[in-house]
């Protein structure tokens, strides 16, 4: 398989779901749901037996007192506390942050990710409502998704904790090159993170540096104490293994399928930090893998989308796309991420057969702050002699409340926030 000339993907990646939270703590009257505190009985959704198992499936994984979203919906003390908040942003739209549309192709996790108008329209009546609790001895089975790897047997954390030095709009690209924790050639067939100061990690990525100079396009030399590396983004020769994002799931291949990591690998994490507020920040963040010595087949990432593109200021919905024909063999595609920045407003990527016919890989809404690996249910067949197409939308219109630019200003490609990408970065593997 080729290496995509699209080597250089992300600037500033991503932001969680960070909410100011404001809302009552008296939870003191509100004990069954049948009864309200002037002794009236009223029918209605209730946490145990209407609530809690969207609430769980949707919105604990984050809101749990130690995620990256505010308030705590493990109980309900926690959620009566926060119906406020719930209330408002769902009524809002705001919540869920949008996801891929899994009509255009269905993908694990995604029923945690969005929610029906059913279920929505149920928890704004709760939320605005009485918030009723429910009978906790007859509550409906429900369970909150740990969103860990709970088997990841390589532990890799940074080299050293890192004194975090923002410029002036509070970002900082801080790269650094860990100890190889391979031993041996190895399969990775799961990644995930660990934050050591969730607050300020805006990404996580870890790359390949193929010829071991790490450092060398930003002037250094010695990589032992890390490097500032905002300017280039990435150096051309570093290829993705994985990216993480406030609120992603960990990524796992199918069964007996991994991504080759060899010992002799330099291996480079690229650590974007924002930090708000004048206290000093450290951190420290772990990247976690599951392995296996061998597999049956070997998984890739691979990047394309458009470069050569001008998105016209005031523009509102400028699309631009671009093709890879595979000329190679047939591939699988297991998982997609879309990333664009501040002015992107929409995807779409699809496979498209020698007679023209197309099947969807990945669509939506896009959201800077909501950025995804999405890993497909079923693999998507990608043949020989297809193409696979990536189009972005953008909107750089004054009205945009992401518009970086006052007054708008004409984009093209770029590294910057101020500039724009639209690229696809996929996991494929050779067709059984």
């Amino acid at each position: 398989m080729r290496q995509s000339t699209a080597l250089l993907i992300a600037a500033a990646l991503f932001t969680g779901c960070d909410r100011d939270k404001d809302a009552s703590t008296d939870d003191t009257d509100n004990t069954d749901s049948a009864h309200h505190t002037d002794g009236t009985t009223e029918a209605g959704p209730t946490w145990y037996q209407d609530v809690r198992p969207v609430v769980f499936d949707a919105c604990a994984s984050c809101h749990n007192g130690e995620g990256i979203g505010p308030g705590d919906f493990q109980t309900y003390a926690g959620a009566f506390e926060g119906r406020d908040l719930i209330s408002a942003y769902l009524a809002g739209g705001l919540m869920p942050l949008p996801s891929a549309d899994p009509e255009c192709r269905p993908y694990k996790g995604h029923e945690r990710m969005r929610l029906s108008d059913e279920d929505r329209a149920m928890l704004i009546d709760w939320a605005s409502g009485d918030a009723l609790e429910g009978d906790a001895e007859t509550a409906t089975e429900a369970e909150i998704f740990s969103g860990v790897l709970a088997d990841a047997d390589v532990i890799m954390p940074m080299p050293f904790e890192h004194t975090i030095t923002p410029d002036d709009d509070g970002g900082e690209y801080f790269c650094m090159t860990p100890e190889n924790p391979f031993d041996e050639p190895t399969y990775v067939t799961g990644f995930d993170v660990e934050l050591g100061n969730q607050e300020v990690v805006h990404h996580m990525c870890l790359f390949v540096d193929f010829r071991g100079n790490a450092g060398e396009s930003y002037g250094v030399d010695d990589t032992s104490e890390g490097f500032q590396c905002a300017d280039p983004i990435i150096e051309d020769d570093w290829l993705p293994l994985h990216c993480w994002t406030p609120g992603m799931e960990p990524v796992e291949f199918p069964e007996d399928m991994g991504l080759f990591v060899a010992p002799q690998y330099q291996l480079v994490l690229q650590m974007h930090y924002f930090v708000e507020g004048d206290a000093p920040q450290t951190d420290l963040s772990t990247y976690k893998f599951r392995t296996q010595p061998s597999v049956s087949r070997e998984v890739w990432m691979e990047i394309d989308g458009p470069e050569d593109f001008q998105i016209p200021a005031g523009d509102s919905e400028h699309s631009d796309h671009a093709y890879w024909r595979n000329n190679d063999t047939d591939y699988e595609i297991l998982g997609a991420f879309p990333h664009m920045h501040k002015l992107g407003s929409g995807y779409h990527s699809w496979i498209e057969a020698p007679d023209g016919t197309e099947d969807c890989l990945v669509q939506g809404e896009y959201d800077f702050d909501h950025q995804m690996t999405y890993m497909l249910e079923e693999p998507l067949d990608f043949p020989k002699g297809s193409k696979i197409g990536v189009e972005c939308t953008w909107d750089n219109s004054a009205s945009n409340p992401d518009q970086p630019s006052d007054p708008p200003q004409d984009v093209t490609w770029g590294e910057g926030t101020t500039e724009e990408m639209c690229y696809l970065l996929y996991y494929l593997a050779e067709k059984e």
